[in-house]
């Protein structure tokens, strides 16, 4: 059974903050036109069997299957009226199905559209579709038009809603109007979205930017405009995961002794290279380049060392240090 993901980034200053309050972290579907009941419910406070959220946290939704099916026009003469339709047929998203000209559905296949459904429409008479759950209740029905000979796709759209609030439990009514929540849609395409809520406690569309998890200390150092800085780039053997990025955005930072940090880091999942930019108010000539790049290979190799890194057995490879005026 196909599934829509959620990925919600928090920034860790956000996390501590809604820790701190004992909020929770809600996901909601609409159902009905309406957001109702608490379909997920994160606590504060992990247990053995219940996580809590954390920087990242991915929401796998199961999507229920459909029912498609046909209907034709009413033919009315005096005081008999006739209408007639298909025989329904159960599918799944991203799956495709045969409508024969005879209106006899075949048997569902896959390699249709991503987050959609398609019929292979060979009727005639411009039938008119008819999506429905998976217990027949009708969901869309197309009164204006029909289905052409050929292609036809259904897209069935799928609205959840994501919020911080005080503690109930998954499966209980909203108990209040909800204020500062991110609705994420799901209308056919990409069947994965990821959205993050910011230090300034808004929710916003994409990850959260890789310098805001980097200082997320507090120690967020603006770089001036024309004050000089160094970029130091390390190229890896493999791409990047999930978990390496996570590591590297919020744990290398520790691994830098000395007075020699990174302001910011750049990186992404499936990416290569991390980037590593270090503000220098002293002036160049004061640290020699070589410096910035011993630093970035010892603090490296403590992270491979780490026993919670997933970085083990990583190597790596320094570009040649850029010198930057102005960001």
């Amino acid at each position: 059974m196909p599934s829509e993901t959620i990925i919600a980034y928090i920034d860790p200053a956000q996390i501590a903050a809604q820790k701190n309050n004992q909020f929770s972290l809600y996901l909601a579907k609409k159902v009905n036109g309406q957001f109702t009941v608490i379909w997920q419910s994160m606590g504060p406070i992990a247990t053995v069997n219940t996580p809590s959220y954390e920087y990242e946290n991915t929401f796998n939704i199961a999507v229920p299957s459909y029912q498609v099916n046909y209907g034709n026009v009413t033919i009315s003469e005096g005081t008999v009226s006739f209408t007639s339709a298909g025989d329904p047929v159960n599918m799944n998203i991203g799956q495709v199905v045969a409508l024969d000209q005879n209106g006899v559905f075949g048997t569902p296949q896959n390699g249709g559209p991503v987050g959609a459904l398609l019929v292979n429409n060979s009727l005639q008479g411009n039938p008119h579709e008819v999506l429905a759950d998976s217990d027949g209740n009708p969901i869309f029905v197309n009164v204006d038009s029909g289905m052409d000979i050929g292609q036809s796709t259904l897209t069935p759209i799928d609205q959840y809603q994501i919020w911080f609030d005080n503690f109930q439990q998954t499966g209980t009514i909203i108990a209040e109007n909800v204020s500062n929540a991110m609705i994420v849609t799901f209308d056919g395409g990409s069947l994965s979205q990821t959205i993050s809520y910011t230090a300034d406690g808004q929710w916003q569309q994409g990850p959260l930017p890789p310098s805001t998890v980097a200082l997320s200390t507090g120690e967020r150092a603006a770089t001036k405009v024309n004050e000089i800085a160094v970029i130091v780039a390390a190229t890896f053997t493999a791409a990047l995961t999930t978990a390496a990025v996570t590591y590297l955005l919020s744990k290398l930072i520790d691994k830098f002794s000395g007075g020699l940090k990174p302001s910011h880091f750049k990186t992404s999942v499936g990416s290569l290279k991390l980037e590593m930019t270090f503000d220098n108010k002293k002036g160049v000539a004061a640290i020699m380049l070589d410096q910035y790049e011993q630093a970035v290979n010892a603090a490296l190799a403590a992270a491979v060392k780490d026993k919670n890194s997933p970085l083990a057995g990583e190597s790596w490879t320094l570009s040649e240090t850029d010198l930057v005026t102005s960001f």
